[in-house]
């Protein structure tokens, strides 16, 4: 699970195949399903898009991860909130793990929350 989530803060899509299992698949709201065959491409894709929104360049790190929520079982579930670094582009993500590796990943887009970034510290 460790080495999936640096992959994607790194940007390193191979570190994040590598840990994946067979089956994985990952599910984007705005492409659809993307089979494990698809996923270095796809995460090519979503970093062009990271760099679009950040003046040409990939942001690094690529992704920032908060509020990380484990649910052991059978398969086991991780919910985190991610964002690509700088920019407004954000949302959360639904991961499902066992002993073989990452099963899938469904993440959601979220806009920035006016109403929490007018709340002073």
């Amino acid at each position: 699970m460790d080495s999936y989530l640096d992959g994607w803060r790194t940007g390193d899509a191979e570190k994040s195949l590598q840990a994946t299992s067979e089956i994985f698949f990952y599910d984007d709201p705005a492409t659809g399903r993307v089979t494990r065959e698809n996923f270095i491409g796809f995460v090519e894709d979503f970093k062009a898009a990271g760099a679009e929104l950040s003046g040409g360049r990939v942001p690094s790190p690529f992704l920032q991860y908060s509020d990380l929520s484990i649910c052991e079982g059978t398969p086991s579930t991780a919910w985190c909130w991610w964002c690509v670094t700088g920019t407004d582009l954000q949302g959360s993500a639904l991961i499902r793990f066992d002993d073989r590796g990452i099963l899938s990943e469904r993440i959601a887009y979220f806009t920035k929350d006016p109403v929490a970034t007018a709340i002073p510290d």
